[in-house]
């Protein structure tokens, strides 16, 4: 990982940070997201592999 990616994921998670402490509803909404950007990320990963076992 390039360094300017590691700036940018950085400063996205303050920015994301701060969101969720001044709102814990958005904090909740914005983990909920991500992590279901994360499995779908995964899963799409894992199709392109060929590997169909589980």
């Amino acid at each position: 990982m390039s360094t300017q990616n590691l700036l940018l994921l950085a400063i996205i998670a303050v920015i994301v940070g701060y969101a969720a402490y001044s709102s814990p509803a958005l904090g909740t909404a914005i983990g909920v997201a991500t992590a279901v950007v994360g499995i779908v990320y995964l899963i799409l990963q894992n199709d392109h592999g060929g590997d169909r076992r589980l």
